[in-house]
């Protein structure tokens, strides 16, 4: 008991687990002479990490567009207006997410 014969309410934060379900995405068969989208989060080297995989895509898959984008750091989500501009500008989208 506290002075005043004040009390403590304790309040517990946890709930019950929830099930989320997202679909995935549709994949593709092949991806020869696709628009391809890379999502860089400004990680060091990610830019030359990207470039080598466009040239090899380039190479391999002879594909047809690449559209780069970028979020101001790993720890932000990309602006809405960028996820919308991948979607509606290329059919793959590579994300880079790490060093």
């Amino acid at each position: 008991m506290l002075p005043n014969n004040d009390t403590i309410t304790l309040l517990d934060p946890t709930s019950s687990p929830r099930r989320l379900v997202t679909p995935l995405a549709t994949r593709t068969n092949d991806i020869r002479g696709k628009r391809i989208g890379f999502l860089w989060n400004n990680k060091p080297n990610g830019d030359i990490l990207f470039q080598y995989l466009e040239d090899l895509l380039r190479t391999k898959y002879e594909i047809s567009e690449v559209i780069y984008k970028q979020k101001p750091t790993a720890s932000i989500p990309a602006k809405p207006e960028i996820l919308d501009e991948l979607t509606a500008e290329c059919d793959i989208a590579i994300v880079g997410l790490a060093d």
